[in-house]
């Protein structure tokens, strides 16, 4: 169970994809045909789609075993399998998984820069990131969430749990296992800057901010406010200026703090 590691619900049913389905009777029911959902039979829920899965880890056991583990899930399907994160850039773009498993041998900082190359516009924009390396404190997490990735995780943790932690993600959830301690972010990272009004920021200004707060990529900034990607960058940097906030993390943190939503 995901219990208090699991930091967001996930509302709703996963829609379609268009590529395939599997019933809805745990990890015992079959695969169904590309686009089609699966046949009536009595007392079976509604088929949902498979989750396509790419794995970007540096360490070759731990993409084994993570490929191991996966693969014996029906509703999950690993698509690839990198060493190297550059190299994966280009399959995630022809590929275009829904979730990336991503883990360097540099620590959480690295992964993060790793995942948010690969969800960029040059590989799969819409992809939703996990990270391979724990989130030790509640300022980490703020910083994997301001930085678009929706998650964390350690290898080492029970099979099942790094089941539902892919699934969680890939309906929208963020998942952080093992859990973190709590810290008040007020405590451990102070942020200073004027008010929202002070900084005279545009509507837009703020309706960037807002999404940066929930932890959204420019990617995804983009696609809820019908934005390019350069324009949602153009926006937010504005905004980092007018706030004096350097970076992202920063940044994020602010809006929360000023309770900016969106």
């Amino acid at each position: 169970m995901l219990e208090a590691a699991q930091l967001s619900q996930v509302n709703g049913q996963a829609q379609g994809n268009g590529r395939e389905w599997v019933s809805g009777q745990g990890h015992g029911g079959g695969v169904q045909g590309h686009g089609h959902r699966a046949a009536g039979v009595l007392g079976e829920l509604p088929a949902r789609p498979v989750v396509r899965v790419m794995l970007v880890a540096e360490q070759s056991v731990t993409r084994a075993g993570l490929r191991s583990i996966l693969t014996a899930a029906p509703e999950l399907r690993v698509v690839s399998s990198f060493g190297n994160p550059k190299k994966a850039i280009e399959a995630s773009r022809e590929e275009q998984p829904e979730v990336i498993l991503v883990g360097t041998r540099e620590g959480l900082t690295a992964d993060a820069a790793a995942a948010q190359r690969l969800v960029s516009v040059n590989g799969a924009p819409g992809a939703k990131a996990i990270l391979l390396h724990p989130a030790e404190t509640s300022v980490e997490v703020s910083q994997v969430l301001t930085g678009g990735v929706h998650g964390c995780i350690d290898p080492a943790v029970d099979e099942e749990q790094i089941i539902r932690a892919v699934t969680t993600v890939a309906l929208g959830g963020a998942v952080f296992l093992p859990a973190p301690k709590v810290q008040p972010v007020e405590l451990t990272l102070a942020i200073d800057g004027p008010s929202p009004g002070e900084a005279s920021l545009t509507e837009r200004e703020r309706a960037v901010l807002g999404k940066l707060a929930r932890g959204l990529s420019n990617a995804e900034i983009a696609t809820e406010l019908f934005l390019a990607e350069a324009t949602v960058k153009k926006h937010l940097t504005q905004a980092m200026r007018k706030i004096g906030q350097p970076d992202r993390l920063r940044a994020g943190l602010y809006a929360y703090q000023q309770g900016i939503f969106e």
